[in-house]
């Protein structure tokens, strides 16, 4: 995890325990395009899928998980 975006990470954890950006959002003060966008950087750098996106909201990959094992 050499050189990861702490602030990408920190939505990261707000997105996962949330379940979506709606929750994120309030969490963490920034707008839900921003979230989906910070998390999409964050995949396209670890090129993993990190989330299953539904209309009603986001649930954690096998990756996703891992990744929260390690962050949290």
């Amino acid at each position: 995890m050499n050189e990861m975006n702490w602030d990408q990470l920190r939505l990261f954890l707000a997105v996962a325990r949330e379940g979506g950006l709606a929750g994120a959002a309030r969490q963490t003060g920034s707008s839900p395009p921003t979230l989906a966008r910070q998390m999409l950087a964050l995949e396209a750098r670890l090129g993993a899928e990190l989330f299953t996106r539904h209309a009603r909201g986001y649930t954690l990959t096998d990756e996703g998980r891992a990744l929260l094992e390690r962050v949290e």
